[in-house]
């Protein structure tokens, strides 16, 4: 006899138009909701990454200093080079820019960045304490700023870093040789807490924080304030590395104020030979 009972049958129920859109809706409010948060935590791991840079050069000035008998390094107030008497400096030695005998014609330029870098930082003083290229570059820096058209004007792209013009006592209107390339004696400093390294504004063309590695704490060459949102990273002289408000840093500039030396010096004008701490012809 035949079976006339009842057959079931199951049907795969697929999404509907309005249902996947719906879906795809929902996942682009929570990326854009995320998104923010994942780039600010990736800047937050970047700002830790360029404290720890400032540290690790923190260290190798104060090895510098113990090797050299209390004095600070040559600032790279300028690029003369060292048949004129120039020594090293922290940084390079002579002019990275021109093709000479002592960086073996290895230019810094746009093109050979990666490579002819390390054969120029090789030459500075810091390098035998910390033989590592990318612990003078600040990682904001590069993910951002490495390789764009305003990077390509700066003079010096060895470093990210500037240094504090005060050991050398603020060479004036320019002239790298004025006091015979001296340094003073960290000893002379009047505080381990003054600052020695931060991250210079970048502006294209010359006259700026990366025309050369030593700068005036000012207005022009002063902090960078695009890199990382909450402050700067500074290094004191004591290899003491942290975040300093914009303010704060602001307040250090006009501290003391050029010619007063009723006050003493600041934490970032503390040039030894001068009773104001700024410099002469600034």
């Amino acid at each position: 006899m035949k079976n006339n009972s009842l057959i079931c049958f199951n049907y795969r129920q697929a999404f509907t138009l309005i249902e996947l859109l719906i879906v795809i809706a929902i996942i682009a409010v929570l990326a854009a909701l995320l998104l923010p948060a994942l780039k600010a935590a990736q800047r937050r791991a970047q700002s830790i990454a360029c404290l720890n840079n400032e540290k690790q050069l923190g260290l190798a000035l104060n090895m510098y200093i113990t090797d050299s008998q209390d004095y600070m390094p040559w600032v790279n107030w300028g690029t003369d080079p060292i048949s004129a008497g120039c020594p090293p400096g922290w940084l390079y030695a002579g002019d990275p820019n021109n093709p000479n005998p002592i960086n073996k014609g290895l230019a810094v330029d746009t093109a050979n960045w990666p490579s002819y870098r390390v054969a120029n930082l090789a030459l500075g003083v810091y390098w035998q304490f910390t033989p590592n290229a990318d612990v003078f570059i600040c990682p904001v820096f590069a993910a951002n700023v490495v390789g764009t058209k305003n990077w390509e004007s700066y003079a010096n792209k060895l470093s990210t870093y500037c240094m504090n013009g005060a050991p050398n006592f603020y060479p004036p209107l320019g002239i790298p040789s004025t006091y015979q390339y001296k340094s003073c004696k960290a000893s002379q400093i009047w505080s381990p807490l003054c600052i020695i390294q931060w991250e210079p504004s970048g502006t294209s063309g010359s006259g700026n924080g990366y025309n050369d590695s030593g700068n005036y704490p000012d207005q022009n060459e002063g902090v960078a304030k695009t890199l990382h949102t909450k402050g700067a990273n500074v290094l004191a002289v004591g290899g003491n590395a942290n975040m300093m408000s914009f303010n704060d840093f602001l307040g250090e500039m006009n501290n003391p104020i050029y010619g007063d030396c009723n006050h003493g010096k600041g934490l970032l004008w503390w040039n030894p030979n001068q009773c104001d701490g700024h410099g002469m012809a600034e």
